[in-house]
């Protein structure tokens, strides 16, 4: 039986989410509707409100149960005619749905839900004002008049699974693996292409010589001491014609097994990723109950309006938003929506209007928190700007000053607001999601907050370009458009280059000057200049790079170090044909184009004399950490040779010495310390500068890294290029 009521009441949530939602529609619906006697819509509420009382009798939740009764009788009586559907009675209502849900809470968080007085309250004494009496309270009549319209059966309720989050996240990762491990059968076809190659090459080499030894054969067959060399070289022939056979049989297996393993780990991480997604009101719980707390401490009546919780956005996306959204809601409350009387003084309705609209547009999750209150005052963002940065500032550059940590136009510090880290947090939280965020202009009083964000956190659809020698992705969502440009249209304005773009000048920028991996005067490759517009609110962006590549599907993962504090860099993927590579924040290169970041005009590539540049040697037995530093010191003009562990090391360096050496610690076989003391015994080794670049955090792994002869120790966690290349700088 306790299964039984568990499985029930898991049910029930769902079920209970639905109907609310269901009911808040209607209101909104009907909300400027003016007559509302005899809408279907009132009765399809009115079934709504019937058929939650059932179902909480039904898993004994006796307080929602009395609401839904309440709920009941109002629209019946809205229904009737004797009571309108106005202002007060869509507050009163709304109330009742938020006391609802905090029993719900309260039943899911196994406590015992609180008597929802107030909600009770509110619905008899909206009912007695109208003068129409009910006999017995509101919240538990023993048979509620309602045999005039018989319930409708409400359609049966998918099963739920109760699964822990972190069961599911780990699934996720482990998909994540096997598709990476998957897209690594991509070299095996390879290697067993080239092998197939080789051996046709070798049968086709045996047919030739047994046509061209044909002759002498013949005439020596008749000679014992030839015959068995001729019979030795008809069984070499047939092995090999066998040999190729099997090659193809196993080459074109490979293939196929490779091919569905493929196909099905895709699905699987699809069907993986589908099981993550929840439903927008995930997002929206609690915030009810705070919104209305919070409206009572500030002494405001707030009518909060909530819409698009039917949504389905990944649960992780969903749990990252909750900080931002509270923020926007609680500025909303403290700065924006005035007091009673001070709306009444501008001619306003007393009670201010709060709505958070949730909706999915091409893949992305668009969260909107609008109020009619004060609105974002920009003349006093300007003068407390002006304090640390004087000159004129535009509208735009006002309004993303707003999101800076510390800003404030608060002349007090209060538990709501005043310390300038609510909108530092939006940003930075809608920012590290791939997303943006903006105050988007009124034309009514108050203000408008957008995030945009993806739907998910799974696979992004990727356009890779090359810049500096390097392969670059960046999602898809974020460039505007592509063009080729020949160099004659970059003009300079104001000193600053520019490319004029269906009539209008937009600023100009160079990939690898934002990335700091590229010349301070980038370099023109080719006749045409490949530019992606990058837009930020209304700013646009011009952005050039090498060459665009392809278009790809990737899952993008953390680098296994932090990320560049520019927020231009968001994680790295792996593609089935080739090396892991970086993946670019959209947003965060919108940010990097300042006026200070302005690339100088592309020259023409100069002839270049080949030189030897200085050794390096990366061991690592991560071929993510491998690949990134590999690609950086390349980047900048180093030569790089790999190893996977410390013998693979000894084993290069003895081939062909180095000028330096990067390695880890943890690695297969030989680890980092073993390495070092087995180069510092080594006469012809010890010169070698060693760099320590390794995830280990503790004082005795960094002292005895130095003990041992390391010549600097970088923790991977705090990991910064600028430093590793100014240190390697010093050292060779």
């Amino acid at each position: 039986m306790i299964a039984i009521h568990q499985k029930l009441a898991a049910i029930f949530q769902g079920e209970h989410a639905e109907h609310l939602e269901h009911i808040r529609s209607i209101l909104a619906l009907l909300e400027n509707a003016g007559e509302t006697k005899g809408r279907t819509e009132i009765d399809e509420a009115f079934r709504h409100a019937h058929t939650l009382k059932g179902a909480a009798r039904a898993v004994d939740l006796a307080a929602v149960e009395g609401l839904a009764s309440g709920l009941e009788t109002l629209f019946s009586r809205v229904r009737e005619g004797t009571l309108p559907l106005d202002q007060r009675m869509t507050r009163v209502i709304h109330q009742v749905l938020d006391a609802s849900e905090d029993c719900v809470g309260a039943f899911r968080d196994d406590r015992i839900p609180e008597e929802p007085a107030a909600a009770l309250r509110a619905m008899q004494d909206l009912l007695e004002n109208r003068k129409t009496r009910i006999a017995g309270p509101v919240d538990l009549p023993a048979k509620p008049t309602v045999a005039a319209t018989p319930p409708q059966a409400s359609t049966p309720p998918v099963e739920m699974v109760r699964l822990p989050a972190e069961n599911l996240d780990q699934l996720v990762r482990s998909t994540s693996q096997i598709l990476t491990e998957s897209l690594r059968q991509a070299s095996i076809t390879g290697e067993l292409d080239a092998l197939d190659g080789q051996i046709a090459e070798m049968e086709t080499e045996c047919v030739r010589f047994r046509k061209a030894s044909a002759a002498c054969s013949w005439s020596f067959a008749s000679q014992p001491e030839y015959s068995s060399v001729i019979r030795h070289l008809g069984f070499v022939e047939q092995k090999v014609r066998s040999l190729a056979a099997q090659s193809r049989t196993a080459r074109r297996l490979q293939q196929r097994t490779a091919w569905n393993t493929l196909r099905s780990v895709e699905q699987l991480q699809r069907d993986v990723w589908s099981a993550r997604m929840a439903p927008a009101e995930d997002l929206f719980e609690g915030f009810r109950k705070m919104v209305r707390d919070l409206a009572r401490e500030e002494n405001k009546e707030i009518d909060f309006r909530l819409s698009g919780s039917g949504v389905r956005a990944d649960r992780i996306v969903l749990q990252a938003l909750k900080d931002p959204v509270m923020h926007l809601l609680r500025n909303a409350i403290s700065h924006g929506i005035e007091t009673a009387g001070e709306r009444a003084s501008k001619g306003k309705s007393p009670v201010g209007s709060l709505v958070l609209r949730v909706e999915s547009q091409r893949g992305r999750l668009i969260v909107e928190v609008e109020d009619d209150g004060r609105g974002v005052d920009l003349k006093k963002v300007a003068s407390v700007l002006s304090r640390a940065e004087p000159g004129n500032h535009s509208p735009e550059e006002l309004a993303r000053v707003i999101f800076r940590p510390g800003f404030s136009t608060s002349a007090t510090v209060d538990r709501l607001s005043g310390r300038g880290m609510g909108l530092s947090v939006v940003y930075e939280t809608v920012h590290r999601l791939q997303g943006d965020v903006t105050l988007r202009p009124k034309d009514s009083p108050g203000a408008s907050f957008l995030l945009s964000v993806p739907l998910s956190v799974s696979t992004t659809h990727l356009l890779l370009l090359s810049c500096a020698g390097q392969t670059f992705g960046i999602p898809t969502h974020g460039i505007e458009r592509l063009y080729r440009i020949r160099p004659e249209r970059v003009a300079t304005l104001e000193g600053k280059p520019v490319v004029i773009l269906e009539g209008q000048p937009v600023p100009l920028y160079g990939l690898a000057h934002l990335l700091q991996i590229g010349e301070a005067s980038p370099v023109l490759r080719g006749d045409m200049l490949p530019v992606m517009v990058l837009k930020s609110g209304v700013r646009r962006f011009a952005v050039w790079v090498d060459e665009f590549l392809k278009e790809r599907d990737a899952l993008i993962q953390e680098l296994g170090m932090p990320c560049p504090a520019t927020g231009n860099i968001s994680g790295g993927t792996l593609l089935r044909e080739g090396p892991p590579f970086v993946v670019l924040n959209p947003a965060g290169l919108a940010a990097s184009c300042t006026p200070s970041a302005a690339t100088p005009v592309p020259r023409r590539a100069a002839p270049v004399v080949e030189a030897i540049a200085p050794g390096i040697l990366v061991v690592d037995d991560s071929i993510t950490s491998r690949s990134l530093e590999k690609s950086i010191l390349e980047a900048h003009g180093y030569r790089v040779r790999t190893a996977v562990d410390g013998l693979e090391a000894l084993e290069l360096l003895r081939v062909e010495k180095a000028g330096l050496i990067i390695t880890d610690i943890q690695m297969p076989r030989l680890d980092g310390f073993g390495l070092l003391e087995a180069l510092k015994a080594d006469s012809g080794l010890k010169g070698i500068p060693v760099i320590i670049v390794s995830s280990l955090e503790r004082t005795e792994d960094r002292e005895r890294g130095l003990l041992l002869g390391a010549d600097a120790y970088v923790v991977k966690r705090t990991f910064d290029q600028t430093e590793l290349l100014d240190a390697i700088r010093q050292m060779i």
